[in-house]
Formats: structure tokens, C-alpha cells, sequence
């Protein structure tokens, strides 16, 4: 599963920014230069971003915004001290936003400061503690401290977290989902492991028919339950087809379940990827359709409009070599986010 905030950015939990307003105190109109940095971020060009934003900062340093994207570049940079000083630097003037105290900690858990790392993330859970993404990133950060002190410990608690997290959200989507559907499921492996990285970011959860596998990243083994329960209920849309094919209806559908599940199970629970698709399903369902095949076909333009079972067979004959709708080739991966 990719990241539908991420092909191109677009996070709803944040304020749109104020194109008509970032002109500096000398009358210079900044938002193009944010335009071609945003642009070049979405596409992992960060030497072209940081260039833009820097440009942006120069001409008005007290446009606060610049300072929180210099920092999300440089992170992707691998450049920490200079990440955290420019979200430091944001933070000063925007304390609410949770999303940067988020990003601020990981550039510093990255960095292997954990306790400066942990008192970020505490920070944002003390603005909302329903973001699961906090709580997680809280619950590893504390992980990464004891590991330090005692490895072998850590690494058993983070195994024991690992199978106490899977089996509930297992759980959870074997609920959700009808006997009939699961039944076919019956022989795929689910587990936690390292992703395939698309677009340059890695996966949150992947299916791989050679392998009859559903793995979701290690980085959500502290996620909530419900939270990774969302995601299998998405990649199970793919194990069920049992062909190792995928396609812009597919990744629809597999949306879609994932979509509809969350609205159900989320429980109060905050996750931007599960709660931005859920804005968009419930604006109307070709909304979401519309983003995710925006994201696909920016991954692969030459993704398949359909796949051998969407639509279901009984709608749609199945031409192995070509699709009906579409006439296109239909491509096999060995990886399907």
C-alpha cells in the first residue's frame, strides 16, 4: 500500500498555504519558489527543493512555513542537525502543530538523540492524544532507549509487541471481512518485515503472490491494532485475486475496503494515511478513485486500468494477454502496495 499523501503532498491536517500572501517586507512574491520546492520535494529531487526553499527563506525570512519545509528536506537529506534547528526554528512561532513536533522527533531519533526525540513526540501526544502516529512513534522511541541499556531485552519486547499487535489486528479484519472472502486468504503468510520502497518511500504493506505473503513495515509494529488492521484489509483485496497482476480498479477497491473498515474499526483512533482516505470516500467514493489513480499512474504510467478480477469476472471477461476496457498490456509485479 502507498501513501496517498505522499504522490504529491498533501496533507488535509494542515493549513493551506497562503499563495496570494508570501510576499516579503520588500514586495517579492515567494510562492512560486515554494511551488517549484513542493514540486521537486513530491518528486525526491531534494537538491532542487532545498535550492527553492533557501531562495524563499532569503528573500523572506519571516514566512514561518519555509522553515518547516527546509526541515522536512534536509531530514530526506540525511542532514539532522540542520533539519532540527529549521523545525526548532517553526515550532517557535507554530506550537500547535502537531505533524511538525512528529517530524522534529524522528529527525532526532534518527540522529540517536532518543530522549530529545521522546520529549517531541510527548509533546505532540500532549496535543492529541488520539494521533497513533505519536503514540507509536513514542512507544519505538522508548524501544530505541532500551536497547541501549539491555538489547536482548529489547529485542524480545519488540517481538512480543509484534505478535500481540498481529494477531489482534488479524482478528480484526477476519471480523470484518465474510467467511467467504477469508477462506480464500487461507494460505497467505502475514507478518511484519522490511517493504519494498516505491517513489523512493517505502511501503506501509505489500502483497507478493510468489511468496503468498502479506507483510506490513516494521514501522508500525507499535501501531494500533486497528491501525495495521486497515492496511491487511487492503492487501487482502490483492491475496484474494491470487495472480500476481494489479491495476488502477484494483487499488481502487483495495482502497475502498480499507476505506470502509476504518470508518468502522477506527475507534477514535487518528491515522493521516486511513483518515485522509476516508475525507475523500466520504466527499463521494470517485473522489478517492480519482486520488488513487492519480498516485499510480505517477508510479507506474503504465499501470493496467483493470486486472483479471476487476472487475469481478462476472462483469468483465478476462483477456490474458490484453484488457477489454483498456487495451493495455497487463503487467505482472512481484511486489503490489
Amino acid at each position: 500500500m502507498l501513501s496517498v499523501l505522499s504522490y504529491p503532498s498533501c496533507k488535509i491536517n494542515n493549513n493551506p498555504i497562503r499563495q496570494n500572501a508570501l510576499q516579503s517586507f520588500t514586495g517579492s512574491d515567494i510562492s512560486d519558489l515554494l511551488a517549484k520546492g513542493d514540486k521537486a520535494l513530491n518528486e525526491n529531487k531534494y537538491s532542487e527543493a532545498l535550492n527553492a526553499y533557501e531562495q524563499a527563506n532569503k528573500l523572506n525570512p519571516d514566512e514561518n512555513i519555509v522553515y518547516k519545509k527546509l526541515g522536512k528536506t534536509q531530514f530526506h537529506m540525511k542532514d539532522y542537525a540542520s533539519s532540527e534547528k529549521n523545525y526548532e526554528i517553526y515550532l517557535q512561532k507554530s506550537p500547535e502543530d502537531i505533524d511538525a513536533w512528529i517530524e522534529l522527533g524522528e529527525t532526532q531519533r534518527q540522529a540517536g538523540f532518543y530522549q530529545k526525540a521522546l520529549k517531541s513526540f510527548e509533546k505532540a501526544y500532549s496535543l492529541d492524544s488520539s494521533n497513533d502516529l505519536a503514540n507509536r512513534s513514542i512507544l519505538e522511541t522508548k524501544n530505541n532507549i532500551l536497547s541501549i541499556y539491555s538489547p536482548q531485552r529489547a529485542q524480545q519486547e519488540k517481538a512480543e509487541q509484534a505478535e500481540k499487535n498481529l494477531r489482534t489486528a488479524l482478528d480484526m479484519t477476519v471480523k470484518y471481512m465474510t467467511p467467504e472472502f477469508m477462506q480464500g486468504l487461507k494460505d497467505v503468510t502475514v507478518q511484519f518485515g522490511e517493504t519494498a520502497s516505491m517513489g523512493g518511500t517505502s511501503n506501509i504493506a505489500q502483497y507478493e503472490n510468489h511468496k503468498k505473503a502479506i507483510t506490513i513495515s516494521n514501522s508500525y509494529i507499535y501501531a494500533a491494532p486497528q491501525v495495521i488492521a486497515a492496511y491487511l484489509s487492503h492487501e487482502s483485496v490483492h491475496a484474494h485475486d491470487n495472480d500476481s497482476y494489479t491495476s488502477i480498479r484494483e487499488e481502487q477497491d483495495a482502497y475502498q475496503v480499507a476505506a470502509k473498515f476504518w470508518m468502522k474499526n477506527a475507534g477514535g483512533i487518528k491515522d493521516p494515511e486511513m483518515d485522509y482516505a476516508v475525507s475523500l470516500y466520504q466527499q463521494s467514493p470517485s473522489k478517492l478513485n480519482d486520488r488513487v489513480a492519480e498516485i499510480y499512474k505517477l508510479r507506474d504510467p503504465g499501470i493496467a486500468e483493470t486486472s483479471p478480477n476487476h472487475p469481478p469476472k462476472k462483469l468483465f471477461h478476462f483477456n490474458t494477454s490484453k484488457t477489454k476496457a483498456a487495451s493495455q498490456s497487463i503487467k505482472s509485479y512481484d511486489v503490489i502496495a
